[in-house]
């Protein structure tokens, strides 16, 4: 049986009579980018702040590669790199020697490595400048860098690449999918860019007020289960109230003047082209569309905010 990178266990953080996590149980599988979404005050950064005891649980148990945190603490998080929200740094140093004041918490941390680290996230050229000339997207990228000293094998990262551009996330998200797929590094990452998460990611937990409301790989969370059928008319596109009045088709949505989404529920593509073909429309093109994350996630927690 493959031992879990992270484990929570009926996992609960209560600030008096608000209950930001309730019994959240969750297992992250090792060698993966794992994603962890959820609408603002779901529960998400409490859960993440609860990993390094940066916030102490109120109940349950966090395990890490079979290491109970609270039994053994020091040796738990020896396979853990962090950040969560903004990282803070000595602005005033360079951002090498704010790795090199970092590395010195770590044992076998050199010079070597720090190089190594500056160069793979794209800060090489600017490490001896000081921190508060970066950007925000540069100190996102020095955030995972230090994140990164003494290769853990676990990265715990609360919205990574906040305040990049679009080529600076590329970068960041291909380099960690780089290290997942070459070093075998495990990735927990939270994020509010679903599209980030749907590309990059092989499972994913949805949380929402504190609770787990769903789980599982990215293709099978996507999996409608209602199909949405692109369909594409060679000739006019049919009358949409007789669409919609035919039981086994629930939505109609004009996408194009010669393309609609059309819903079913209880069919699947061959029945809607026979059904078209009868009704004596001209169908030239006709294929599957899956729900995105974002599409499931406002379906699954009802909160149309905030995503």
């Amino acid at each position: 049986m493959t031992i879990p990178a992270l484990a929570l266990e009926d996992l609960c953080k209560h600030f008096g009579r608000i209950r930001a996590v309730e019994h959240l149980s969750l297992e992250v599988p090792a060698g993966q980018m794992v994603g962890f979404l959820g609408p603002n005050g779901a529960g998400k950064s409490t859960t993440l702040y609860m990993i390094p005891r940066l916030v102490h649980p109120t109940s349950g148990r966090i395990r890490i590669f079979d290491v109970d945190l609270r039994q053994d603490f020091k040796r738990a998080l020896r396979s853990v790199g962090v950040m969560v929200e903004a990282p803070a740094f000595y602005e005033y140093l360079s951002a090498r020697t704010n790795l090199r004041l970092a590395a010195r918490l770590l044992d076998g941390v050199g010079s070597r490595d720090i190089d190594e680290i500056l160069e793979r996230i794209g800060l090489a050229g600017r490490q001896h400048d000081k921190v508060g000339t970066y950007s925000q997207g540069m100190k996102q990228r020095l955030g995972l860098g230090r994140a990164m000293l003494g290769k853990p094998r676990l990265l715990v990262l609360d919205e990574p690449t906040n305040g990049m551009d679009p080529e600076g996330t590329r970068e960041i998200l291909g380099f960690l999918q780089e290290r997942v797929r070459k070093d075998g590094l495990t990735v927990f990452i939270s994020s509010h860019l679903l599209h980030e998460v749907e590309e990059c990611c092989e499972t994913v937990f949805v949380i929402n007020q504190g609770h787990l409301v769903a789980s599982g790989s990215v293709r099978e969370i996507l999996r409608p289960q209602e199909r949405i059928i692109c369909t594409t008319f060679a000739g006019a596109v049919p009358d949409l109230t007789r669409l919609r009045a035919e039981a086994r088709i629930k939505h109609v949505t004009p996408v194009a003047p010669d393309t609609l989404e059309i819903t079913l529920t209880d069919a699947d593509s061959a029945w809607l082209n026979q059904y078209l073909l009868q009704a004596g429309h001209r169908v030239s093109a006709l294929g599957p569309r899956q729900k995105t994350l974002k599409e499931f996630f406002l379906a699954i927690t009802g909160n149309h905010r905030n995503v």
